[in-house]
């Protein structure tokens, strides 16, 4: 965390920044500003829509999944989802999305930026999340202290942390690994969390004050070398992280698993109200990519074990957050924050030999909640019998959404303008919050944010 934490944040106190200035953002955009907080939440290896939130009764639909009528168009299964009442009354379904992508590695890099990936121009593309650190920089306040852009868990996933791009590097964020995070950084019993972090630095400092080699190996460097610990040492040292940490063992047991561990820093990072705006949830061991024997309870992975790890998490995340006070008077911290669930596409809409479904792209279901959703049940979007084809895309536009409309919608709900572009790239090609032309694509893209989800 030290090191990738303080290389992001020293570029500013550099005055390194190489920072593009020439933007412009179309007339008609109206961000929704919803939100002041988003909670996005990857499912790597793709959930199988028509078990889950897409629900269908055919051949190959198991006979065990207690299937429950949510309203006159949702169905949930209460085998899998047993706490759905805590979260679906108040979700919307956007079920007519599409991936151009059928890898992994593309699929959750698409995910990760909002964009199909293209290798002309992939070093200088930035994660949303940076995108999102950088458009919300001039709201951040002298007291925050932690990174506008915080993921937990992306480190061990397919593509990692994409980073900041051609924007600066103290928009890049930090990853966590929910594993060992809260050892790393909580406090043993007894003993104080920071006590070697104050005696580390303090050497540091007195050895560059004193030692003529120190600040010649440094060279013109020093004061980025400084910038990096110091910043480094305000995140480290100030009590709001150290309170991330201090969560019960009754609570870790309660979110249960690697992704509700994730879950809790994400809750815990956003509660703190310390500058962070957007929290990244993935887990990285890619649970959902059942390719095989996908309701086969002898398995160890099979649905049953992914299906009701998520469902635990997720439910005790949106009762946790709507439990929390907000920061205007009568909200909760889950009015303030938009959760996003989504994976990088869809499952194919029949078994293969082997009892599982291989990746497809035509349709899959991705949720939205609080944060200026609807609070009740709303569907966008409709797919025929076996959610092989959309036959509804459930807005004014005749393309289905694609992740990069989520992504916009997630600039919508913060009040950032996706329509915007940024002329002065290195490369040369503007760079868009939203591309309705992709480089090298065959297919346009609508350039709206899903705003049917809003209440």
């Amino acid at each position: 965390m030290l090191k990738f934490g303080g290389m992001a944040v020293a570029a500013a106190a550099a005055d390194q920044i190489g920072w593009p200035r020439l933007a412009s953002a179309a007339p008609q955009a109206s961000p929704r500003g919803t939100a002041r907080n988003v909670i996005f939440i990857e499912l790597p290896g793709a959930i199988s829509p028509m078990e889950c939130w897409d629900l269908k009764d055919t051949r190959e639909t198991p006979k065990d999944l207690d299937v429950q009528k949510v309203t006159s168009d949702l169905y949930l299964s209460k085998t899998l989802f047993p706490n759905y009442a805590d979260w679906a009354p108040r979700t919307t379904f956007v079920r007519s999305m599409r991936a151009p992508e059928l890898a992994h590695f593309t699929g959750q890099y698409h995910t990760q930026t909002g964009r199909s990936l293209n290798q002309a121009v992939a070093k200088e593309i930035p994660a949303f999340g940076s995108v999102v650190a950088a458009e919300l920089d001039h709201e951040r306040r002298d007291t925050d202290a932690f990174p506008t852009y915080i993921s937990m868990g992306l480190g061990k996933a397919r593509v990692g942390a994409i980073g900041a791009g051609f924007f600066p590097p103290q928009f890049t964020g930090i990853d966590l690994d929910p594993a060992a995070a809260f050892d790393s950084f909580g406090a043993k019993p007894g003993e104080s969390a920071n006590a070697a972090l104050i005696e580390r630095y303090d050497a540091l400092m007195k050895l560059s004050e004193v030692s003529p080699a120190v600040r010649s190996s440094l060279g013109d460097k020093a004061s980025d070398y400084r910038a990096f610990y110091q910043n480094a040492y305000r995140i480290l040292d100030d009590p709001r992280w150290k309170k991330v940490f201090d969560v019960s063992e009754e609570e870790k047991e309660r979110y249960a698993n690697g992704f509700g561990l994730g879950c809790i820093l994400a809750k815990n990072i956003i509660a703190a109200d310390a500058g962070t705006r957007l929290a990244y949830v993935i887990d990285g061991r890619q649970p959902w990519d059942h390719h095989s024997f996908i309701f086969d309870r002898t398995k160890r992975s099979n649905h049953y074990v992914t299906c009701l790890a998520w469902d635990n998490a997720f439910s005790n995340l949106i009762k946790d957050l709507d439990a929390m006070p907000g920061r205007e008077p009568g909200n909760s911290l889950l009015d303030e924050t938009l959760v996003v669930a989504a994976s990088e596409f869809g499952r194919m809409p029949y078994m293969n030999n082997v009892e599982g479904r291989d990746h497809y792209g035509e349709t899959f279901t991705t949720l939205f909640i609080g944060g200026g959703v609807r609070k009740e049940t709303r569907i966008i979007g409709a797919t025929n019998e076996d959610c092989s084809k959309c036959i509804d895309t459930g807005w004014e536009h005749r393309e289905q959404p694609a992740m990069d409309n989520v992504i916009a919608t997630v600039y919508s709900a913060l009040g950032i303008d996706w329509t915007k572009r940024i002329e002065n790239t290195p490369s040369g090609r503007a760079y868009n919050f939203l591309q309705t032309a992709p480089i090298g694509g065959g297919e346009m893209l609508s350039g709206d944010a899903i705003d049917g989800i809003f209440g």
